[in-house]
């Protein structure tokens, strides 16, 4: 699902607070009269790229009401020899990651090539990575394109790209181009519109921090040459330019699970289970936290299949637990209409090590976390909670996709799994009766659960009626209070 920025419809908007990203850590909404040099590097540049034919001059960067201005015009007479001038600028602040958003109206006219992109000052070309969030033609009024270039060298130079038409003409008025580069994945946006997006490992997106670059190109290969048509002078407007980053990367979370994130690319932590095809793995291009994610999908054997990772943690019995995972479907590889399904289950058993069947199984509870109904490209949170058998000594954490024997494609990443435990005779901050656990089982827990009992809260449940397993049944009785009572006297065992 696309995030929408919010877009401000005058310079003077005030701090613009997008989903997700909060305030803009860098913005020049170009006030006044003068460029700020401190800020935007002006080029005096004969040389060109792509068979352009401009010289770019600072005589043809200007700041006029509200607007930076990059004017294209036909050469007077001191281009050292070039047919065109025009304007380039250039932050001379570099970011790695983040959002970066343009507003800018585009000139009409053949030949021309406005562009918005990011690109490293310290490494060579391609190696530090090229992300062009909007070249357009100016032949071409209703399309705007977008980019990613990479490779370690111009030989190797590789790039993927993809044009957008809305139906508006981007050369009347002033119009929101922006990405989001994240870790593993660029995401490009027209008018808040999500338009491309792209994924490691498929394409190189180097993490090289990278400065914003503004201009207007004449001529060259992209845009073609100049004919009698062509207006000029023509200009390149730039209404305002915006950074957002996020704070930082989403740390993996705090969890009795070790490696929770799934960043070891060797799963060492993590037992996998039917990776029969390489369909379980650390896969670095789609992390919600830190720098990986778990990536499963089918063994397509023509039979139904289970494929996953799961990893057991020792527990004492009758402790409240609480487990969650975060699951993604991509949409270019989506489970949507399929009858795939991913489930986070919690198992017990009586004796570690135990395999599932056995006589030392005791019980399972499981939740879908992915399937055909799931949000396409976002991140969403699912979670159990209960109690653990009173006989448990150990619980399996497992996440499982399942296919069936129709085989139908698609994957799910998954990221973030957590599993904690606390004595479910614990109910309180010790003092208090906030219901926040401290690990310490008092006297105020079990006047806190006194008073919960005859209303019969949930964190009073704890057994399926008519046995003390300690599976809650969502019934309260007097066999949960007995068994609470056992609990809090022995210090919960």
């Amino acid at each position: 699902m696309a995030a929408i920025a919010l877009i401000a419809t005058t310079a003077h908007a005030g701090p613009v607070i997008a989903p997700g990203w909060g305030a803009p850590i860098f913005e020049d909404n170009f006030d006044g009269n003068t460029v700020n040099q401190g800020v935007w590097q002006i080029a005096d540049w004969a040389g060109a790229n792509n068979n352009e034919s401009q010289y770019y001059h600072p005589n043809q960067v200007s700041q006029q009401n509200g607007s930076l201005v990059l004017r294209a015009d036909r050469d007077p007479g001191w281009s050292f020899g070039r047919e065109f001038n025009s304007g380039l600028v250039r932050s001379w602040q570099e970011w790695s990651h983040g959002r970066f958003e343009v507003r800018a109206r585009v000139p009409n006219g053949q030949g021309f090539w406005p562009a918005i992109w990011l690109l490293p000052r310290g490494a060579t070309w391609p190696a530090g990575g090229e992300i062009d969030i909007m070249e357009a033609r100016g032949d071409l009024p209703y399309r705007i394109s977008s980019a990613v270039h990479w490779g370690w060298d111009v030989n190797n130079h590789q790039y993927v790209s993809q044009a957008y038409e809305s139906g508006a003409n981007f050369q009347q008025g002033y119009h929101d181009y922006a990405v989001e580069w994240e870790v593993g994945t660029v995401r490009f946006y027209v008018d808040g519109v999500m338009h491309y997006q792209l994924f490691e490992p498929a394409i190189g997106i180097p993490s090289t921090p990278k400065s914003i670059v503004l201009n207007l190109a004449v001529g060259g290969d992209y845009s073609g040459y100049p004919d009698w048509t062509t207006p000029f002078p023509a200009s390149f407007d730039i209404d305002h330019v915006r950074v957002w980053q996020r704070p930082e990367i989403i740390a993996p979370p705090t969890s009795r699970i070790t490696d929770p994130g799934f960043e070891d690319s060797a799963l060492t932590d993590w037992q996998t289970f039917g990776n029969t095809i390489d369909n379980v793995a650390s896969d670095w291009g789609t992390p919600r936290d830190g720098q990986r994610s778990l990536k499963i999908y089918g063994q397509f054997d023509a039979t139904e299949n289970y494929s996953g990772v799961l990893q057991d943690i020792p527990v004492n019995g009758s402790e409240r637990f609480t487990a969650s995972a975060h699951a993604l479907t991509r949409s270019e590889d989506s489970i949507a209409r399929t009858a795939n399904d991913v489930l986070l289950k919690v198992e017990f058993y009586s004796e570690a090590g135990a395999e599932y069947g056995s006589p030392a199984f005791i019980s399972e509870t499981e939740v879908t976390i992915a399937d055909a109904t799931s949000p396409e490209d976002t991140w969403t949170l699912s979670q159990l909670e209960g109690i653990a058998p009173r006989n448990a000594v150990e619980a399996r954490v497992a996440i499982v996709f399942r296919q069936p024997a129709s085989n139908p494609g698609g994957s799910v990443f998954v990221d973030s799994v957590t599993f904690e435990t606390v004595c479910a005779a614990d109910l309180t901050t010790d003092g208090t009766s906030n219901g926040t656990p401290d690990g310490a089982v008092t006297l105020s827990d079990f006047s806190y659960y006194l008073r919960l009992w005859p209303l019969g809260h949930p964190a009073t449940d704890l057994t399926t009626e008519g046995t003390s397993n300690g599976i809650p049944d969502g019934i309260v009785t007097l066999s949960d209070f007995s068994l609470y009572l056992s609990l809090w006297s022995a210090g919960c065992p």
